[in-house]
């Protein structure tokens, strides 16, 4: 994955290219867990010194902020302090307050709403969650692998004497055997992506409320500080309405080292596999070996679309299942990916700093218990069997 909120991105793509080829190196782990962790920390850190002083600019200081571990939490914040927004904000949320569960209130997130002193979200910043970056990965991983298939698949037609097109529905068979050969080439040759398959814009994220300040007041206020840029921008509308920017902050290291050592809880980190002698030298080392800069996703929403994006026409999570559903080809190389992108994010905060062997492979089949069972291993869990021995 090239995930533009980490310092070492080039770092981690490489490793990413390398364990879809099933080409362990005996440094990956201990790398792995030092991006995952040490990076994690900077882009938030990062983010969360970049919100204030852009609130300020705007002239909507937050009075309060709080943090989010569940989208109950979030979508609870949103309804039940509702004192504005159209009338059908206003039933969305009389139909949330009757059943939350039906909202995918138990949606794990790693977030902090900032709000005004009427408890107005003015602000919403997160962290994806490792099981997210997987699956989004996965589809941009697999889409460009399918192109191989979708290759192979209609040269297979040809040498067979039938006419067809890439825009055409392939047989399930043919495209199975093409899979197959795909895979017999990755396992002899590797895999080579450009980064654009692998680029990740929005692992690290934030909504800010338009309360009438607009585009060109959120751009002047990013104007003004010598830490920001704006390095894209795109206008959503239909049933998700935003606009989306792509800011580059850069970081202040030694910032950083502080905050680390305020937060950090040395016994928590060694549990993930991190020095345990001097771990506050080892992250002062290590961060300033990568880029000088983080990318956030930034939206400008109303109210009332973010009322909508998590409870009403475009429910995130609802976007989520329509994304899995528009897979061209459910074969065994994008179920591999993910399995192998999971499993590589789970050794970053797992105890385990050594392996023997990358276990999921492209060209294997695996079922959904065997990564369980696999990252179970990596905490030292114990297996639940009616037999245990």
């Amino acid at each position: 994955m090239y995930i533009s909120a980490f310092l070492h991105r080039d770092a981690l793509f490489e490793i990413t290219g390398r364990w879809l080829s099933s080409r362990l190196e005996p440094q990956d782990p201990l790398q792995i867990t030092r991006i995952i962790n040490y990076d994690g920390f900077a882009a938030w850190e990062t983010l969360l010194g970049f919100i204030p002083p852009l609130l300020t600019h705007l002239g909507k200081p937050a009075s309060g902020e709080r943090t989010i571990h569940r989208k109950k939490d979030l979508k609870d914040w949103i309804c039940n302090g509702l004192n504005d927004g159209s009338s059908r904000i206003h039933s969305l949320c009389t139909a949330y307050r009757s059943m939350p569960e039906f909202y995918f209130t138990g949606s794990p997130v790693a977030g902090k709403l900032f709000h005004d002193k009427a408890g107005r979200i003015i602000c919403f910043s997160r962290l994806k969650r490792v099981r997210r970056i997987a699956e989004k990965a996965n589809r941009y991983v697999s889409a460009h692998i399918f192109q191989n298939v979708q290759k192979e698949a209609l040269a297979l037609l040809r040498q067979r004497g039938i006419r067809s097109s890439a825009t055409a529905e392939l047989p399930l068979d043919i495209l199975t055997e093409a899979e197959i050969k795909v895979m017999g080439e990755i396992k002899e040759n590797g895999i080579h992506l450009p980064v654009q398959a692998l680029t990740l814009k929005d692992v690290l994220g934030m909504k800010i409320i338009d309360t009438g300040f607009g585009e060109q007041g959120i751009e002047s206020a990013i104007d003004s500080m010598a830490s920001a840029t704006i390095v894209e921008k795109e206008h959503h509308t239909g049933d998700y309405n935003a606009v989306h920017y792509v800011i580059e902050l850069t970081v202040d290291f030694q910032a950083l080292s502080a905050a680390f050592r305020q937060w950090a809880n040395p016994s928590v980190l060694a549990s993930r596999g991190l020095p345990t002698e001097d771990v506050y030298n080892d992250f002062d080392a290590f961060i300033r070996t990568g880029v000088d800069s983080v990318q956030v996703d930034l939206i400008l929403t109303s109210f009332d679309e973010l009322v909508e994006s998590e409870i009403g026409r475009s429910m995130h999570e609802i976007r989520i299942f329509r994304q899995r559903q528009q897979n061209a080809f459910y074969g065994n190389i994008p179920v591999n990916i993910e399995y192998i992108l999971e499993f590589m994010l789970a050794v970053g905060l797992s105890p385990t700093v050594t392996l023997d062997d990358i276990p999921i492979k492209i060209w294997g089949r695996y079922l959904p218990d065997t990564l369980s069972h696999l990252i179970r291993q990596l905490y030292h869990l114990p297996e639940y069997a009616l037999l245990t021995h």
